[in-house]
């Protein structure tokens, strides 16, 4: 029995235990929770997806989106760069799709291909934090946590994704490296890091401002008539590749036949 996760778990708590106190935290003790729909995990419905069923799509889309949504905004920083970031990766998914093997085939590409995808979308650049979706959603927020959320977009790339994954989306180490393409140890070690120099700037409100930034990035679940039009958008898509290759079908029966034919009439011609 291989018992690498789990050896991976025991000594990452033990090189955590050994930081100072705000830089720790416990895995079952995150204030907070995200609701992560059954129907991810449902392989009937993927397997009716995959086969490109119109309302399967729709439903493992709308599934996902939320997840797509939280992740692209907390790491591109403005909403609309985000939403673009989530957009792109729902559009892209439908190439996609049939190439996945089980649902946790389509889970992991999400988590990888959206954080890859931002990854591209982020300018490098530190913008106006009144436009970044961490303080944007928060009314009137202190000053310490937008010191926070400024360190926090000062980050490495990765230690920013480390972050967000396990302190937003309660992440699992294993599917925080799935999404960072990376070994469970060195997603660890962006962990660390991160939380090291977030706990220099916020000091004794570490645990406070790391608990606000995770209910703001809750906040960032998209409405369900957002989610609704998005995927109705991407499904549409969907239908009309599927009539593009009902054409092309169509036109190359009929190239066939017409050759079909001029080769039946060349035959009639010719006199033994």
């Amino acid at each position: 029995m291989n018992h690498g996760p789990r050896m991976f778990i025991r000594g990452f708590g033990r090189r955590l235990a050994r930081l100072p106190f705000h830089f720790q935290f416990c895995w079952g003790t995150l204030a907070g929770t995200l609701t992560v729909p059954a129907n991810l995990a449902d392989e009937e419905l993927f397997e009716s997806a995959r086969s490109l069923r119109r309302p399967a799509v729709e439903e493992l889309l709308r599934a996902h989106y939320p997840q797509v949504c939280r992740i692209a905004m907390s790491l591109c920083g403005p909403e609309m760069v985000g939403l673009k970031a989530a957009r792109r990766v729902m559009s892209q998914s439908l190439r996609m799709l049939p190439t996945w093997e089980s649902a946790a085939d389509a889970s992991n590409w999400f988590l990888h291909h959206t954080v890859l995808t931002s990854r591209e979308a982020d300018q490098g650049q530190l913008g106006e934090l009144s436009q970044d979706c961490l303080v944007a959603r928060v009314d009137r927020p202190s000053m310490e946590y937008m010191a926070f959320v400024r360190a926090f977009r000062c980050l490495e790339p990765q230690q920013r994704e480390a972050f967000v994954l396990f302190r937003g989306e309660r992440l699992e180490p294993r599917q925080i490296a799935v999404a960072m393409d990376c070994s469970t140890a060195a997603a660890a070690n962006h962990l660390i890091a991160a939380n090291k120099t977030l706990g220099t700037i916020a000091a004794h409100t570490f645990d406070a401002q790391a608990a606000a930034l995770a209910r703001v990035y809750a906040s960032l679940t998209p409405p369900q008539s957002l989610i609704v039009g998005d995927v109705n958008a991407v499904a549409r898509r969907l239908a009309r590749r599927r009539w593009g290759r009902l054409v092309k079908n169509a036109l190359g029966l009929a190239v066939l036949l017409a050759i079909a034919w001029a080769i039946w009439r060349l035959s009639r011609m010719i006199v033994i």
